[in-house]
């Protein structure tokens, strides 16, 4: 009986040491809470039936340890069963308890590193905590410099009221000040206009005195050309018996009329006076959106050149309508002609009957050339493929039958072409606003000729003679196209414009014993008419077919 309560005192033991192991364990460890209970319910009910075991004991007095024995053997086995089944738990509460421990020297080693951060982050804080006074101390700063701005500001703002009385006070000056400048304006808008028509009075003066240089110059070949003709008309009237028959009256009025037409017809002698260039500038009027560095420029000078012959001071101040005079170093060498010509290019020529009246311009079979203007200058108009150029010196000159990428306002220069014909190239030239004949712009003045016709017939071949109507050049003459010349005056081979006898180009392709100086023979094939013709003075252009 002894043994039996021994034992059973060591197993309330036991179960008490598993209790408070249990509840150690649930608070310090991950175990789930459901097994830490279900562990503490089995032990629980171990302790009430030992409980039980024990009043049982006390209560029933079984004769013999045999009795006893067998009324609790069973209870003994069951406990024994559940002592063993709670040994085998201890064991692996004990197990478990080993890698809690382990966990709780890893939880305790990262407990010191946290820590540790956590006095670093501590250190780091105290620094901030300085910044921040730092930064505290210079806002009190920044406040006490804001406090004295706002004062400054009100000084300013009372200053600028003391200024705006002052502005107030100088604007009422300003309008008396305004009126009489109103009143000046007005005064220096008449002086201006006196001015401009003072300019303009100028620059009319300063052509026609242009006008009356060149009309001297021409004056004096005429009056050469006329020293020739009157000395021949001396010869004639030498010649002429002291009764002068009717008809010899007629040919002498003939003769005078053709002399006024002569000197009517001759206005300029060769491309540099025609076009002017002989004074030595081209006067050009100033036109919206120009500028004197452009003009310059286009017309191959330099901007200080400009501005000393026209005494201009600032060159940015130009204004449209001024006349600029602009130098020319080398007249000869400042125009050009539009395009290179062959004889039998010529499609029309200038005065030519055309439709019951005279055609203005000439025409030219230019296909597929590069057309020039004769002079820089600006173009004022672009119109199905009609061009037309202001070149200065009061010349206008319209360029047609070009395929051009011009537009109005654009400078041209000699240097780039204008475009390109399509076909035929119509160019009219004007200057004072008179149609002028263009050819002469290829062409050299030689002087009056006096020109007679003649035929086959004249130097005595009969038709069975080898060099009958053979030219001096061995070809076969023909009418209105051969002529015979003084070839020291006239090279053979020259091509010979006269506008005043016929529309056409003249080739020098014979000579003859009696054309000697200034004398030109027309080939015709009629004698009638050769005989009819008489004699008629003509001016004289050379055309070089490669000028350009």
């Amino acid at each position: 009986m002894a043994r039996i309560k021994r034992k059973i005192g060591t197993l309330k033991k036991v179960l008490l040491g598993s209790v408070f192991l249990l509840i150690a364990l649930g608070l310090s460890s991950c175990m789930p809470l459901g097994n830490v209970l279900q562990l503490s319910m089995e032990v629980e009910d171990l302790k009430d039936r030992v409980d039980y075991i024990e009043e049982r004991t006390e209560i029933i007095r079984p004769a013999t340890v045999t009795e006893v024995v067998k009324v609790d053997s069973k209870a003994l086995e069951e406990m024994n069963k559940k002592v063993s089944n709670l040994s085998d738990k201890l064991s692996q509460l004990d197990s478990k308890s080993v890698e809690l421990d382990n966990e709780l020297s890893q939880l305790s080693s990262d407990l010191s590193q946290v820590k540790i951060n956590v006095s670093k982050s501590t250190d780091k804080l105290s620094q901030y905590d300085s910044r921040f006074l730092q930064l505290d101390n210079k806002l009190s700063q920044y406040d006490s410099k804001v406090a004295q701005l706002t004062t400054n500001f009100s000084q300013l703002d009372s200053k600028l009221s003391q200024t705006m009385g002052n502005v107030s006070n100088l604007q009422k000056d300003n309008d008396e000040n305004k009126s009489k400048l109103n009143t000046l304006s007005t005064s220096l808008t008449d002086v201006l206009n006196r001015v401009g028509s003072l300019e303009k009075s100028n620059n009319n003066l300063l052509n026609r005195l242009n006008t009356i240089d060149s009309q001297v110059k021409q004056i004096d070949v005429i009056r050469k050309d006329l020293d020739i003709l009157s000395s021949q008309i001396r010869e004639v009237q030498g010649s002429i018996p002291t009764t002068i028959s009717q008809s010899d009256v007629d040919f002498l009025k003939q003769l005078q009329q053709q002399i006024i037409e002569l000197k009517n017809a001759i206005q300029s002698v060769d491309p540099v006076t025609l076009l002017r260039l002989d004074q030595g500038y081209i006067y050009y009027v100033v036109k919206s959106g120009d500028t004197l560095s452009t003009i310059a420029n286009v017309y191959k000078t330099t901007l200080s050149k400009i501005t000393e012959v026209n005494g201009i001071k600032d060159p940015s101040k130009i204004s449209v309508g001024q006349m600029i005079k602009i130098p020319v170093d080398d007249p000869k060498a400042f125009s050009r002609v539009p395009v290179k010509i062959d004889p039998a290019d010529i499609a029309a020529y200038h005065g030519q009957e055309k439709n019951g009246g005279k055609a203005i311009g000439m025409d030219i079979y230019a296909r597929e050339k590069d057309i020039y203007p004769i002079l820089p200058g600006k173009v004022i108009s672009v119109e199905n493929n009609r061009i037309t150029i202001d070149h200065g010196n009061m010349i206008m000159a319209v360029y047609d039958g070009i395929n051009t990428a011009l537009k109005a306002g654009n400078f041209v220069s000699t240097d780039n072409p204008i475009g390109q014909c399509l076909d035929i190239f119509h160019f009219e030239l004007y200057i004072e606003g008179e149609p002028r004949d263009p050819i002469r712009l290829f062409t050299e003045y030689k002087g009056i000729f006096n020109v007679t016709f003649y035929t086959e017939w004249d130097d005595g071949k009969v038709p069975e003679h080898p060099t009958f109507r053979i030219a001096r050049n061995g070809r076969v003459p023909e009418q209105f196209k051969t002529i015979a010349v003084d070839p020291t005056v006239i090279p053979v081979g020259s091509l010979v414009y006269m506008p005043t006898l016929y529309n056409t180009i003249f080739i020098a392709e014979d000579t003859g014993s009696a054309i000697k100086g200034n004398r030109i023979d027309v080939y015709v094939s009629d004698v009638v008419l050769a005989l009819s013709k008489g004699i008629t003075p003509h001016p004289v252009y050379i055309i070089n077919p490669n000028k350009g």
